[in-house]
């Protein structure tokens, strides 16, 4: 391949087409090789924020290339400034532990873990590059400090590595799930059982890319398993209490669908028409018509210190949103 000059902005444009004795490559490698003016990291950087695609959709590293794939993006030229280097945003941050290893995080609903396509600015990451500037030398520059991720509009309980030790001792735990976290979540109907278990594996949809679903063949997927208990009944609508022994994505969310209790609020995996699939209350149609994300919160996270080993257990409150919801559904009653 010829790469063609940088444009004005210092970027090389790449379109390049997997060829069949490339077939089964790793895309990082695939790119690395086609230019290998640039840097290993850089090439994964950029793949990470979804500037280099494949067939114009956002890939991990790792993903492996086909026959006639096409490979599309821009990446920095060398020696030029970073465009993943995170700048410092003086946003505030919801602290409730804090020592000289970690931090457990309060994020509130609508705010983005770390840059990803459509959200360069404005992340979480952002706000802690600010507070913590030693923070970028722990992981990848692009998610300095982040070992697990929530939806942007889950709340809760977000653990934190302010350095590259614990960052890689934090990520060890959750890998052989050694770290408990428990989720609140409002969900659709009355579940006939006080309590259960969903171990459907998942995987991605293979009609909308930006999905999750549940696989019922046992070859496809990842194994997922997700615990519920039931807290409170309203009319039409249940507090669950959830706990993951596995952090697939959007794994809550896909397993209440699964079992027929899809989130309240979620308009990914829940009801179009909510109201009118439900025949629910008056009163409570009428609260569920405010609700504008899927109602769900990181209520507790509890993991073994990575310097002393001891159990570590921080809890957040119900977001006001959630809280507020709650007690209006319990003036229904």
């Amino acid at each position: 391949m010829t790469v063609p000059p940088p444009d004005r902005n210092d970027f090389f444009k790449i379109d390049v087409t997997v060829e069949a004795e490339e077939t089964g490559i790793r895309f990082d490698q695939f790119v690395s090789a086609h230019l290998p003016e640039s840097s290993r990291r850089t090439v994964n950087q950029m793949i990470r924020l979804g500037r280099i695609t494949v067939n114009n959709s956002a890939k991990k590293p790792g993903h492996r290339l086909q026959f006639m794939d096409q490979v599309t993006g821009e990446i920095p030229v060398p020696g030029n400034a970073d465009p993943c280097e995170i700048l410092p945003e003086p946003l505030d941050l919801d602290i409730l532990y804090e020592d000289n290893c970690l931090l457990v995080i309060n994020k509130p609903p609508g705010l983005v873990v770390h840059p990803a396509p459509g959200h360069p600015s404005g992340t979480l990451v952002h706000g802690l590059c600010y507070h913590y500037p030693e923070i970028k030398l722990a992981g990848p520059p692009d998610r300095p400090g982040i070992v697990h991720r929530l939806d942007k509009d889950t709340s809760g309980l977000l653990l934190v590595a302010k350095t590259e030790k614990a960052r890689s001792h934090l990520a060890g735990l959750f890998q052989s799930r050694k770290v408990e976290k428990t989720y609140l979540a409002f969900v659709y109907g009355n579940p006939v059982d006080e309590s259960g278990r969903v171990t459907h594996r998942i995987s991605r949809h293979k009609k909308h890319r930006k999905k999750m679903a549940v696989s019922p063949d046992p070859a496809e997927g990842r194994a997922a398993d997700t615990t519920w208990r039931v807290v409170d009944r309203f009319n039409g609508v249940c507090l669950l209490r959830l706990g993951i022994k596995t952090g697939r994505t959007h794994q809550i969310r896909v397993h209440c669908t699964a079992i027929g209790h899809p989130l309240v609020g979620d308009d990914t995996y829940g009801y179009r028409n909510p109201l009118r699939a439900l025949k629910l209350p008056g009163e409570t149609a009428g609260l569920i018509s405010t609700i504008h994300r899927q109602m769900l919160h990181a209520s507790t996270i509890t993991f073994p210190h990575p310097e002393t080993g001891l159990q570590t257990t921080v809890e957040a409150p119900l977001p006001e949103d959630m809280a507020n919801f709650h007690q209006l559904l319990k003036n229904t009653l």
